[in-house]
């Protein structure tokens, strides 16, 4: 291969050209070659038009994304790309990134820039790379992005919507999107991971653990092992970690890297190491309110979520009508057993694309069989799927609640279906006679008792939980204000859903 073909080859590839003519300045201040750690190799190869990636701390994505810019800035003529970031301070370390990266370089391989001032590089070639803080000023209007980085996403302040928005409408066909953040609690970032996550929204999720990265901590996680050694003696053998340990044995993480962990949680807490180290995405998320659900309970039980597997193909004797959810919005764990009881929860969303409609189905045992969510059900449609699982698992009671778009599926599963086994209330008339009414309402008297029950019976084992869904909305269920609920911006109705199954199962009664 001649000296032409082998530049040829590399300027058409982004990883061989950012691993061939840029260095970087590395923990120990030497100007090394870039040499791609994995999580930085993975995301520059499987990348789509709109990305989102939740990551530990220091990861270097920021610093991919300012090679990748000059990259693109020097090889294709007249182009845009954008990195942005959450403050004033924050931004101007990019562009110092940006213009380290650009002086490390090759003399001759280098583009000249005619502009190198305004946290901006302007290339002879007509393209630039412009550094900007996300504030009020809308950064995008006018413009042609090919390439845009928002850094720290969680960090910013409530101007980030208006501006992704325009970020957005600014990209250019084939130009690419990076939102890149650290955990900071529940806020925007956090709803487009979760939208991203269950493909509700465009961004396609990247989520890198800190036990995978083995290269940027490194020297560090030397200098830990040693403190340790000089400490205890010796390091710790497997026999002497504790069970979070153990798991995070088990998804990789070294005896070095454990102990690193150990000793950066002595100096903070595992709740903070948790937000800016996390091993999976749900931990990242730490809340700030008073969570009503044991929040270690909630992680623990995460980590063996993997191994559950739900049901792909068609369980024998499922109803036709319950088949093209199957797999989507419905998840099925295991299939009704003859003469077993179940119980069925359901929460009745508008079918408006806001709040949900769910079921959750419990055996008598206490085991979570199947569950369903959608936000885009009508309420009409959502009484016949109810109708179709309460028969499916051996007509099954159901606790549905009657409120809102729930009085029309209850009065549907009474008056048209004819569902016999259905939850009753009391409620007394003006002559103070006992009646019983279908449904359940849900009401200052009844919503603490349902929910401390649901409580009682996490934190004590006696129900099994095989929903990641059901266990995110678990963690942001909290007690504020007076009021039990999701906190702002996320949602509550699986864990209501679960609840009513509870009042279910708790009551004993059967009408059939």
């Amino acid at each position: 291969m001649t000296v032409q073909s082998k530049l040829k080859k590399i300027i058409s590839n982004p990883i061989l050209y950012i691993q061939n003519f840029m260095k970087v300045v590395d923990k120990s201040g030497n100007v090394v070659k870039f040499e791609l750690n994995p999580q930085q190799k993975y995301l520059l190869e499987n990348m789509d038009k709109y990305n989102i990636v939740l990551k530990s701390r220091q990861l270097g994505i920021t610093t991919l994304s300012c090679a990748k810019s000059i990259y693109l800035a020097s090889t294709k003529p007249y182009t845009t790309c954008l990195l942005m970031s959450y403050s004033i301070e924050s931004a101007s370390q990019i562009f110092d990134k940006l213009k380290e990266l650009y002086f490390n370089m090759p003399e001759a391989i280098r583009i000249p820039i005619i502009a190198n001032n305004k946290k901006e590089l302007r290339f002879i070639n007509g393209s630039k790379v412009v550094v900007a803080t996300c504030g009020n000023k809308d950064v995008a209007r006018g413009a042609t992005i090919r390439y845009a980085h928002l850094s720290e996403v969680a960090f910013m302040k409530d101007t980030v919507e208006k501006q992704l928005l325009a970020i957005e409408q600014a990209l250019t066909p084939n130009g690419q999107i990076i939102l890149e953040s650290t955990a900071n609690g529940m806020n925007y970032f956090q709803s487009l991971w979760n939208k991203a996550e269950r493909k509700e929204n465009m961004y396609k999720p990247f989520f890198f653990s800190w036990i995978n990265d083995k290269m940027m901590f490194a020297t560090e996680y030397k200098q830990f092992s040693d403190r340790y050694i000089e400490i205890h003696g010796v390091l710790p053998d497997e026999t002497e970690l504790d069970d979070t340990e153990k798991i995070l044995r088990s998804q990789g993480a070294t005896i070095e890297q454990l102990v690193w962990r150990r000793l950066k949680i002595a100096n903070s807490s595992p709740e903070a190491f948790a937000q800016e180290f996390p091993a999976t995405a749900l931990e990242a998320f730490v809340s700030t309110g008073s969570n009503i659900f044991n929040s270690k309970m909630i992680h623990e039980r995460l980590q063996y979520i993997g191994d559950i597997k739900p049901i792909q193909s068609k369980p024998k004797e499922l109803p036709l009508s319950l088949c093209p959810w199957l797999g989507r919005e419905l998840t099925i764990w295991d299939t009704p057993k003859i003469g077993q009881k179940y119980y069925i929860g359901v929460d009745t969303g508008e079918g408006m694309s806001q709040d949900y409609s769910a079921i959750e189905v419990l055996s008598a045992d206490g085991i979570q069989m199947a569950e369903f969510k959608s936000n885009k059900i009508k309420p009409f449609q959502f009484a016949e799927l109810v109708n179709d699982i309460g028969i499916y698992y051996n007509r099954a009671l159901l606790v549905v609640e009657k409120a809102s778009a729930g009085h029309v599926v209850v009065d549907k599963l009474k008056n048209e279906y004819h569902y016999s086994n259905m939850y009753k209330y009391v409620e007394y008339d003006a002559r103070g006679m006992k009646k019983k009414k279908v449904g359940f309402v849900t009401n200052p008297k009844t919503k603490p008792i349902l929910v401390n029950d649901f409580v009682e019976l996490f934190e004590t084992n006696q129900i099994v939980i095989k929903s990641k869904d059901l266990l995110s909305e678990m963690k942001v269920f909290q007690f504020k204000d007076g009021k039990m609920g999701a906190i702002i911006g996320q949602h509550d109705d699986l864990c209501m859903s679960m609840g009513f199954a509870i009042v279910g199962m708790k009551s004993g009664v059967n009408y059939i």
